[in-house]
Parts: C-alpha cells; structure tokens; sequence
C-alpha cells in the first residue's frame, strides 16, 4: 500500500483511516505522513495521534463548502419557485382588482350618461311643456277665452 515516499507505516494508515470512516486518499495519507517527518515524530508520540485527529478535521472541513454550496443551491431553488409563485398570484390579483375597477368605473360612467340623458329628457319635457302651456295660455287668450 506504500504509495509514496512518506506513506510506508500500515498500521498507522489502517488507523488513519478507522478514524476517518473511509479509506484515506493518496494526498491525505502523504500530508499526514510528510508533517510526521517535518516534525520528526515517532509512531508512540502523542503529537502523532493529535495529528490524526486534526488531519479528520481538516477533511470534515474540506466538505463543508460543498455541502453548504449544495444547501445555497437548493435555498435558491426554493426561494425562486416560491418568488415565482407569489408573483404569479399577484399578478393575478392586479388583474383581478383591474377587472373590478374597471366594472366600478363602467357601472360610473354608465350610471351618469344615463342620468345625463334623463336630465336632457327632463329638461326637453318641461320646456315642451312649458312652450304648450305658453302656446294654450296665448291660443286661450287670441279665443277670447
């Protein structure tokens, strides 16, 4: 399993890798061994098992933002679905509250030319009405009457 120069001890990759849950890859396993030799640990130092322990975490954090970019993508995702939709059903209420202005504002229109042709017709009634009261008054008075 040697795979490189720095990579050589079989017990300690076999509990490198218990302690990650997977196999280690080659760039972990020769990080892990290349600070062993910089530092000049030996298999029985307790540094050497903090150094398992930190190079977990590491990996755990390398994961992190790929985990937290697959979260954003599915918020974002969400997010627009739930955008569109609220726009969707404002749109339809403005098209709705149009609509509904639109009868009020025809009902107004409608209700007042009427009255304006009533007031016409009025004013027509009584001016012919008034023009044959005139017309009787004057036609009474030329009989005599």
């Amino acid at each position: 399993m040697s795979l490189s120069p720095f990579v050589t001890d079989e017990s300690a990759i076999a509990s490198f890798e218990k302690l990650l849950g997977r196999q280690s890859t080659p760039a972990e396993r020769e990080q892990l061994f290349r600070v062993k030799e910089a530092l000049g640990l030996r298999e029985n130092d307790a540094l050497w098992l903090i150094l398992f322990a930190l190079q977990y975490y590491e990996s755990l954090y390398r994961q992190f933002p790929k985990a937290i970019g697959a979260e954003a993508s599915r918020i974002l995702a969400q997010t627009r679905e739930t955008v569109d939709a609220q726009v969707k059903a404002g749109a339809e209420q403005a098209k709705a509250d149009l609509a509904r202005a639109v009868a009020i504002a025809a009902q107004g229109v409608a209700r007042d030319a009427a009255r304006r042709r009533m007031i016409e017709w009025l004013v027509g009634g009584m001016a012919l009405g008034a023009a044959l009261v005139g017309a009787g008054f004057f036609a009474g008075r030329a009989l005599g009457h």
